[in-house]
């Protein structure tokens, strides 16, 4: 345990980076799970999140004001897919190896890894902001939200996010401490939209079953209504499933920072925790890919457009 300890001091010093994952070399049974996991996880954000972005610039129907911020929120998967995986499963790996991670491979990893979490925890708290908005302002909601006034929140949003990194310059532990603070206002914030937004889609459905006189008057209406009832209980769904993949990390590096111990056995919860955190971005796509009927049908369009593209240049 000193050995290993000493260890991550070594790098803490050499690369300016500290990193719990370091004490778990040795462990290879769970390292290799990790491994494995991470490899699994990779595969399927890439391929879903791809989908899901190629759709959106295939398909011009898919273009709304609400699917912009999903658009948003595909890409920062996307990333995780292509960056943090990687980087994860090589430091993983080189500590399965019982060798130390290489600073720059280190360094990559865990700046993503808090980068793209931000923006994860960020994105979902607009999305639902969106949906309270969508519901709220009913008829006026195209004049306020636009795809222009979208597409500048995600912007904004991602620089903030960068910007927010440079807290690391002050220590990983306060950093954490940092972020520890700004998700927890987050998840007070999307947990209070999200009741929010529960209630009223109760109540809606309510409204709309008991509704029994001028059908033909209100049937444009009731559409759009059925339409946003469930783009909102999608969007339930996705938070939830947010909610099940991060709580547990940032339960377990709470716990970590305010112990000041370095236990090996609640650094290998940790780094569960983080695989389960990271699973996020290969479910995300199911939850609005599959259960949405728009971007099912605009994903088969789409690789049915390509296969076809690669059979004509082919032939």
């Amino acid at each position: 345990m000193n050995g290993l300890t000493n260890d991550t001091r070594d790098t803490e010093s050499h690369c300016s980076i500290y990193s719990p994952v370091l004490l778990v070399m040795g462990e290879k049974r769970v390292l290799l799970i990790i491994i494995v996991a991470n490899v699994f996880l990779m595969l399927t954000a890439s391929l879903g999140n791809v989908s899901i972005l190629l759709s959106f610039l295939c398909v011009p129907s898919l273009r709304s004001t609400s699917n912009y911020l999903l658009f948003g929120l595909a890409l920062s998967d996307l990333c995780v897919g292509l960056v943090v995986h990687p980087s994860y499963i090589a430091v993983i790996y080189n500590l399965y190896n019982e060798s130390i991670p290489h600073c720059a491979v280190l360094f990559i990893y865990m700046i993503a890894t808090s980068f793209l979490g931000t923006v994860s925890v960020m994105t979902i708290t607009v999305i639902g902001m969106d949906r309270y908005l969508a519901i709220r302002l009913n008829l006026r909601y195209q004049e306020f939200v636009t795809e222009r006034r979208s597409t500048m929140v995600l912007i904004v949003l991602w620089l903030t996010c960068g910007l927010s990194c440079l807290v690391w310059i002050e220590g990983f532990r306060v950093y954490i401490a940092f972020t520890t603070f700004v998700v927890t206002v987050s998840l007070f914030v999307i947990c209070v939209i999200y009741v929010k937004l529960y209630s009223v889609v109760r109540r809606h459905k309510t409204q709309i079953s008991r509704q029994t006189v001028a059908w033909k008057t209100d049937y444009v209406e009731k559409v759009r209504q059925r339409r946003l009832h469930k783009s909102t209980i999608n969007t339930l769904y996705v938070f939830f499933t947010f909610l099940v993949c991060y709580l547990p990390f940032f339960v377990s590096m709470t716990v970590h920072n305010l112990s000041r111990l370095e236990n090996k056995q609640t650094v290998i919860a940790i780094e569960f925790a983080i695989t389960l955190m990271l699973s996020n971005s290969s479910l995300n796509p199911l939850m609005y890919g599959f259960r949405l009927r728009e971007f099912r049908v605009a994903v088969k369009k789409t690789y049915r457009i390509l296969f076809c593209s690669s059979q004509t240049s082919q032939g």
